[in-house]
């Protein structure tokens, strides 16, 4: 019984940090961010990270 609440829990618990990551990812401050950071990258002011 403990074992099936632990699941419970985590997959509650993992769904809940992925709805949070998606919304986050389209919101429109992090779109503006996202937008500011290729501004960035485009005029050769940062470098643009290895994994993308």
């Amino acid at each position: 019984m403990t074992v099936l609440i632990l699941l419970v829990l985590a997959w509650c618990g993992l769904r809940t940090w992925l709805m949070l990551a998606q919304v986050l990812r389209h919101s429109p401050e992090a779109r503006l961010g996202m937008a500011f950071q290729q501004e960035l990258k485009d005029r050769g002011l940062i470098d643009a990270p290895a994994d993308h």
